[in-house]
Protein backbone atom coordinates (compact mmCIF):
# COMPACT_ATOMS: atom_id res chain seq x y z
CA UNK A 1 0.00 0.00 0.00
CA UNK A 2 1.67 3.24 -1.16
CA UNK A 3 0.02 6.20 0.55
CA UNK A 4 1.84 9.51 0.77
CA UNK A 5 1.31 10.86 4.29
CA UNK A 6 2.12 14.28 5.70
CA UNK A 7 1.84 14.43 9.49
CA UNK A 8 2.43 16.44 12.63
CA UNK A 9 3.85 14.75 15.75
CA UNK A 10 2.49 14.11 19.23
CA UNK A 11 4.36 12.95 22.36
CA UNK A 12 7.68 11.22 21.73
CA UNK A 13 6.46 7.67 22.51
CA UNK A 14 3.66 8.00 19.95
CA UNK A 15 5.72 9.77 17.29
CA UNK A 16 8.54 7.23 17.41
CA UNK A 17 6.14 4.30 17.51
CA UNK A 18 3.44 5.16 14.98
CA UNK A 19 5.37 7.16 12.40
CA UNK A 20 8.37 4.88 12.72
CA UNK A 21 6.18 1.93 11.70
CA UNK A 22 4.25 3.86 9.04
CA UNK A 23 7.51 5.03 7.46
CA UNK A 24 8.60 1.40 7.07
CA UNK A 25 5.42 0.66 5.13
CA UNK A 26 4.79 3.79 3.05
CA UNK A 27 5.93 7.38 2.38
CA UNK A 28 5.77 9.61 5.47
CA UNK A 29 6.83 13.23 5.88
CA UNK A 30 6.80 14.66 9.39
CA UNK A 31 6.61 18.40 10.08
CA UNK A 32 7.99 18.85 13.59
CA UNK A 33 9.98 21.01 15.98
CA UNK A 34 12.75 18.42 16.38
CA UNK A 35 14.28 15.47 14.58
CA UNK A 36 13.17 11.95 15.56
CA UNK A 37 15.10 8.72 15.08
CA UNK A 38 12.68 7.26 12.54
CA UNK A 39 13.00 6.55 8.78
CA UNK A 40 10.49 9.24 7.79
CA UNK A 41 11.37 12.36 5.83
CA UNK A 42 11.38 15.21 8.35
CA UNK A 43 10.92 18.95 7.97
CA UNK A 44 12.02 20.89 11.05
CA UNK A 45 9.77 23.94 11.24
CA UNK A 46 9.36 26.08 14.39
CA UNK A 47 5.86 26.86 15.60
CA UNK A 48 6.38 30.63 15.56
CA UNK A 49 3.51 33.10 15.03
CA UNK A 50 3.49 35.11 11.83
CA UNK A 51 3.05 38.89 12.18
CA UNK A 52 -0.42 39.98 11.16
CA UNK A 53 -1.67 36.40 10.66
CA UNK A 54 -3.67 34.07 12.93
CA UNK A 55 -1.46 31.10 12.18
CA UNK A 56 2.06 29.79 12.73
CA UNK A 57 4.92 29.09 10.34
CA UNK A 58 4.46 25.33 10.86
CA UNK A 59 0.79 25.44 9.96
CA UNK A 60 1.52 27.62 6.93
CA UNK A 61 4.08 25.06 5.69
CA UNK A 62 1.60 22.24 6.39
CA UNK A 63 -1.08 24.03 4.37
CA UNK A 64 1.32 24.81 1.52
CA UNK A 65 2.81 21.35 0.94
CA UNK A 66 -0.17 19.17 1.91
CA UNK A 67 -1.52 19.30 -1.66
CA UNK A 68 1.31 16.93 -2.65
CA UNK A 69 0.11 14.16 -0.31
CA UNK A 70 -2.73 11.64 -0.19
CA UNK A 71 -3.38 11.93 3.56
CA UNK A 72 -2.83 14.73 6.06
CA UNK A 73 -2.68 13.21 9.54
CA UNK A 74 -2.64 15.62 12.48
CA UNK A 75 -2.72 14.96 16.21
CA UNK A 76 -4.39 18.18 17.25
CA UNK A 77 -7.49 19.90 15.95
CA UNK A 78 -5.48 23.14 16.17
CA UNK A 79 -3.27 21.83 13.36
CA UNK A 80 -6.33 20.50 11.55
CA UNK A 81 -8.06 23.87 11.18
CA UNK A 82 -4.98 25.17 9.35
CA UNK A 83 -5.52 22.63 6.56
CA UNK A 84 -7.51 23.60 3.46
CA UNK A 85 -7.78 20.14 1.84
CA UNK A 86 -10.28 18.72 4.33
CA UNK A 87 -11.07 15.71 2.13
CA UNK A 88 -7.50 14.46 2.81
CA UNK A 89 -7.49 15.25 6.53
CA UNK A 90 -7.61 12.78 9.43
CA UNK A 91 -7.44 14.00 13.04
CA UNK A 92 -6.43 11.77 15.94
CA UNK A 93 -7.90 13.14 19.16
CA UNK A 94 -5.74 12.07 22.09
CA UNK A 95 -8.25 12.96 24.75
CA UNK A 96 -11.37 15.05 25.03
CA UNK A 97 -10.41 18.74 25.17
CA UNK A 98 -12.08 19.89 28.39
CA UNK A 99 -11.27 23.46 29.50
CA UNK A 100 -12.79 22.78 32.93
CA UNK A 101 -9.84 20.58 33.97
CA UNK A 102 -7.18 23.16 33.07
CA UNK A 103 -6.06 26.53 34.39
CA UNK A 104 -4.60 29.74 32.96
CA UNK A 105 -3.25 29.64 29.41
CA UNK A 106 -3.94 25.89 29.11
CA UNK A 107 -7.64 26.54 29.75
CA UNK A 108 -7.83 28.94 26.80
CA UNK A 109 -5.86 26.49 24.62
CA UNK A 110 -8.26 23.65 25.46
CA UNK A 111 -11.23 25.90 24.66
CA UNK A 112 -9.73 26.70 21.25
CA UNK A 113 -8.96 23.01 20.66
CA UNK A 114 -12.52 22.03 21.55
CA UNK A 115 -14.00 24.61 19.18
CA UNK A 116 -11.64 23.50 16.41
CA UNK A 117 -12.58 19.83 16.85
CA UNK A 118 -16.28 20.66 16.61
CA UNK A 119 -15.67 22.75 13.48
CA UNK A 120 -13.70 19.96 11.78
CA UNK A 121 -16.32 17.37 12.65
CA UNK A 122 -19.09 19.58 11.26
CA UNK A 123 -17.09 19.75 8.01
CA UNK A 124 -16.99 15.96 7.75
CA UNK A 125 -13.38 15.42 8.84
CA UNK A 126 -12.95 11.88 10.26
CA UNK A 127 -11.87 11.76 13.89
CA UNK A 128 -9.86 8.85 15.32
CA UNK A 129 -10.05 8.23 19.08
CA UNK A 130 -7.41 6.38 21.09
CA UNK A 131 -9.84 4.38 23.25
CA UNK A 132 -13.52 3.55 23.43
CA UNK A 133 -13.67 5.57 26.65
CA UNK A 134 -12.32 8.62 24.81
CA UNK A 135 -14.80 8.06 21.98
CA UNK A 136 -17.69 7.97 24.46
CA UNK A 137 -16.48 11.14 26.21
CA UNK A 138 -16.19 13.01 22.90
CA UNK A 139 -19.71 11.90 22.01
CA UNK A 140 -21.11 12.80 25.44
CA UNK A 141 -19.40 16.18 25.82
CA UNK A 142 -19.20 17.44 22.23
CA UNK A 143 -21.81 15.42 20.35
CA UNK A 144 -19.13 14.13 17.97
CA UNK A 145 -19.29 10.57 16.66
CA UNK A 146 -15.72 9.39 16.09
CA UNK A 147 -15.00 7.43 12.92
CA UNK A 148 -12.54 4.92 14.36
CA UNK A 149 -10.87 3.79 17.58
CA UNK A 150 -7.21 2.80 17.22
CA UNK A 151 -5.17 1.83 20.27
CA UNK A 152 -1.59 2.94 20.83
CA UNK A 153 1.24 0.43 20.84
CA UNK A 154 4.26 0.19 23.10
CA UNK A 155 7.90 0.69 22.11
CA UNK A 156 10.23 -2.29 22.30
CA UNK A 157 12.59 -0.44 24.68
CA UNK A 158 10.00 -0.99 27.42
CA UNK A 159 9.41 -4.70 26.80
CA UNK A 160 10.99 -7.39 28.97
CA UNK A 161 10.85 -11.12 28.27
CA UNK A 162 10.31 -12.56 31.73
CA UNK A 163 7.86 -11.71 34.52
CA UNK A 164 9.13 -10.20 37.75
CA UNK A 165 9.96 -12.13 40.89
CA UNK A 166 8.54 -10.63 44.08
CA UNK A 167 11.24 -8.42 45.65
CA UNK A 168 12.06 -8.19 49.33
CA UNK A 169 11.35 -4.44 49.33
CA UNK A 170 9.08 -2.57 46.92
CA UNK A 171 9.32 0.64 44.93
CA UNK A 172 5.97 2.08 43.86
CA UNK A 173 6.04 4.33 40.77
CA UNK A 174 3.53 7.01 39.74
CA UNK A 175 4.18 8.76 36.41
CA UNK A 176 2.00 11.59 35.11
CA UNK A 177 1.42 15.34 35.02
CA UNK A 178 0.97 16.94 38.43
CA UNK A 179 -2.52 18.33 37.86
CA UNK A 180 -5.81 17.62 39.68
CA UNK A 181 -7.22 15.74 36.70
CA UNK A 182 -4.58 13.05 37.30
CA UNK A 183 -5.68 12.65 40.97
CA UNK A 184 -2.21 12.31 42.55
CA UNK A 185 -3.54 12.86 46.08
CA UNK A 186 -5.42 9.55 45.89
CA UNK A 187 -2.02 7.84 45.92
CA UNK A 188 -0.57 10.15 48.58
CA UNK A 189 -3.54 9.55 50.87
CA UNK A 190 -3.17 5.79 50.35
CA UNK A 191 0.53 6.01 51.26
CA UNK A 192 -0.34 8.02 54.37
CA UNK A 193 -2.55 5.11 55.45
CA UNK A 194 0.37 2.71 54.93
CA UNK A 195 3.10 4.92 56.41
CA UNK A 196 3.75 2.57 59.34
CA UNK A 197 4.35 -0.35 57.01
CA UNK A 198 7.97 -1.32 56.41
CA UNK A 199 9.75 -2.25 53.19
CA UNK A 200 8.54 0.12 50.48
CA UNK A 201 9.24 3.49 48.86
CA UNK A 202 7.24 5.66 46.45
CA UNK A 203 8.65 7.59 43.50
CA UNK A 204 6.67 10.31 41.73
CA UNK A 205 7.71 11.23 38.20
CA UNK A 206 6.14 14.28 36.62
CA UNK A 207 5.83 18.03 36.83
CA UNK A 208 3.03 20.54 36.92
CA UNK A 209 1.26 23.18 39.01
CA UNK A 210 0.57 20.79 41.91
CA UNK A 211 4.22 20.01 42.62
CA UNK A 212 4.50 22.53 45.44
CA UNK A 213 1.23 21.45 47.04
CA UNK A 214 2.29 17.80 46.82
CA UNK A 215 5.65 18.58 48.42
CA UNK A 216 3.86 20.39 51.25
CA UNK A 217 1.51 17.42 51.78
CA UNK A 218 4.44 14.99 51.91
CA UNK A 219 6.16 17.14 54.55
CA UNK A 220 3.01 17.84 56.59
CA UNK A 221 1.94 14.20 56.76
CA UNK A 222 5.44 13.00 57.68
CA UNK A 223 5.89 10.70 54.69
CA UNK A 224 9.10 12.31 53.38
CA UNK A 225 11.03 9.16 54.21
CA UNK A 226 8.69 7.19 51.91
CA UNK A 227 7.88 9.52 49.01
CA UNK A 228 10.31 11.30 46.68
CA UNK A 229 10.25 12.96 43.27
CA UNK A 230 12.13 11.43 40.35
CA UNK A 231 14.65 13.86 38.89
CA UNK A 232 13.81 15.05 35.36
CA UNK A 233 15.22 12.62 32.80
CA UNK A 234 15.24 12.42 28.99
CA UNK A 235 12.86 10.05 27.25
CA UNK A 236 15.49 7.40 26.49
CA UNK A 237 16.00 6.89 30.24
CA UNK A 238 12.32 6.26 30.96
CA UNK A 239 12.55 2.50 30.50
CA UNK A 240 15.17 2.29 33.27
CA UNK A 241 12.85 4.22 35.59
CA UNK A 242 10.13 1.61 35.08
CA UNK A 243 12.64 -1.19 35.63
CA UNK A 244 13.84 0.34 38.89
CA UNK A 245 10.27 0.10 40.24
CA UNK A 246 8.33 -2.98 41.32
CA UNK A 247 4.70 -1.73 41.27
CA UNK A 248 3.00 0.84 39.07
CA UNK A 249 0.02 2.87 40.32
CA UNK A 250 -2.27 4.95 38.12
CA UNK A 251 -4.87 7.17 39.79
CA UNK A 252 -6.61 9.13 37.01
CA UNK A 253 -10.16 7.79 36.66
CA UNK A 254 -10.79 9.65 33.37
CA UNK A 255 -7.52 8.89 31.58
CA UNK A 256 -8.02 8.96 27.78
CA UNK A 257 -5.72 5.98 27.22
CA UNK A 258 -2.99 5.31 29.76
CA UNK A 259 0.22 4.91 27.77
CA UNK A 260 2.28 4.91 30.97
CA UNK A 261 0.19 1.98 32.25
CA UNK A 262 0.89 0.05 29.05
CA UNK A 263 4.62 0.82 29.26
CA UNK A 264 4.71 -0.29 32.89
CA UNK A 265 2.95 -3.54 32.00
CA UNK A 266 5.41 -4.17 29.15
CA UNK A 267 8.16 -3.67 31.73
CA UNK A 268 6.66 -6.51 33.76
CA UNK A 269 5.28 -4.34 36.56
CA UNK A 270 2.05 -5.36 38.27
CA UNK A 271 -0.27 -2.37 37.86
CA UNK A 272 -3.08 -0.91 39.94
CA UNK A 273 -5.64 1.28 38.16
CA UNK A 274 -9.02 2.85 38.98
CA UNK A 275 -12.04 0.92 37.80
CA UNK A 276 -12.92 3.47 35.09
CA UNK A 277 -11.46 5.38 32.16
CA UNK A 278 -9.03 4.52 29.41
CA UNK A 279 -6.39 3.05 31.74
CA UNK A 280 -8.95 0.50 32.96
CA UNK A 281 -9.83 -0.29 29.34
CA UNK A 282 -6.17 -0.75 28.43
CA UNK A 283 -5.22 -2.85 31.45
CA UNK A 284 -8.28 -5.09 31.21
CA UNK A 285 -8.27 -7.95 33.72
CA UNK A 286 -4.47 -7.81 33.97
CA UNK A 287 -4.56 -5.12 36.68
CA UNK A 288 -5.64 -4.90 40.27
CA UNK A 289 -8.37 -2.28 40.39
CA UNK A 290 -9.75 0.10 42.99
CA UNK A 291 -12.84 2.27 43.27
CA UNK A 292 -12.10 5.62 41.59
CA UNK A 293 -10.93 8.21 44.09
CA UNK A 294 -10.95 5.70 46.97
CA UNK A 295 -7.58 5.90 48.75
CA UNK A 296 -8.62 3.22 51.27
CA UNK A 297 -9.29 0.74 48.48
CA UNK A 298 -6.02 1.67 46.77
CA UNK A 299 -4.11 1.18 50.04
CA UNK A 300 -5.62 -2.30 50.39
CA UNK A 301 -4.58 -3.26 46.84
CA UNK A 302 -1.06 -1.95 47.39
CA UNK A 303 -0.72 -3.87 50.64
CA UNK A 304 -2.00 -7.06 48.99
CA UNK A 305 0.62 -6.84 46.23
CA UNK A 306 3.42 -6.11 48.66
CA UNK A 307 2.51 -8.89 51.10
CA UNK A 308 1.61 -11.71 48.70
CA UNK A 309 4.54 -12.84 46.49
CA UNK A 310 2.34 -15.32 44.62
CA UNK A 311 -0.17 -12.59 43.73
CA UNK A 312 2.67 -10.26 42.74
CA UNK A 313 4.21 -12.77 40.32
CA UNK A 314 0.81 -13.71 38.89
CA UNK A 315 0.04 -10.04 38.15
CA UNK A 316 3.47 -9.54 36.57
CA UNK A 317 2.73 -12.42 34.18
CA UNK A 318 -0.67 -10.90 33.39
CA UNK A 319 0.95 -7.54 32.65
CA UNK A 320 3.31 -9.05 30.08
CA UNK A 321 0.56 -11.06 28.43
CA UNK A 322 -1.83 -8.11 28.17
CA UNK A 323 0.82 -5.66 26.92
CA UNK A 324 1.81 -8.10 24.17
CA UNK A 325 -1.62 -7.48 22.59
CA UNK A 326 -0.61 -3.87 21.81
CA UNK A 327 1.98 -2.96 19.19
CA UNK A 328 2.79 0.02 17.00
CA UNK A 329 2.94 -2.32 14.01
CA UNK A 330 -0.69 -3.26 14.63
CA UNK A 331 -1.63 0.40 15.10
CA UNK A 332 0.13 1.37 11.85
CA UNK A 333 -1.73 -1.34 9.93
CA UNK A 334 -5.06 -0.07 11.28
CA UNK A 335 -4.20 3.51 10.35
CA UNK A 336 -3.18 2.50 6.82
CA UNK A 337 -6.46 0.65 6.30
CA UNK A 338 -8.36 3.65 7.60
CA UNK A 339 -6.38 6.08 5.43
CA UNK A 340 -7.11 3.91 2.39
CA UNK A 341 -10.82 4.05 3.24
CA UNK A 342 -10.70 7.86 3.51
CA UNK A 343 -8.94 8.14 0.14
CA UNK A 344 -11.46 5.89 -1.60
CA UNK A 345 -14.50 7.82 -0.36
Amino acid sequence: MNIRIIATPHIEHYTLGLYGELARKTQVTLISLQKYDIPAKQLIVPRVPLPGKRTSLRNLVLRWISKNYDIIHVNSSLDGVAVKNLDKLVVTEHGFPDPSVEEGRSKKLYQHEQESLIKLSENGVPIVAISHFTASEIKKKLGIEVSKVIYHGVLDIFRVKSPRKAPGAHTVLWNSRLIRFKEPFVLLEAIHKLKNKQGFLVRIRGDGPLRGEIAEYIKRENISDLVSFVDPAPFHQLSSIYRSASIYVHTCSREPFGLAVLEAMASGLPVIVPRSGGAYEVAGNAALTFNPGDSYDLAEKLEALMEDPELYEKMSEKSLKRSSEFSWEKAAEEYLKFFDKVISQ
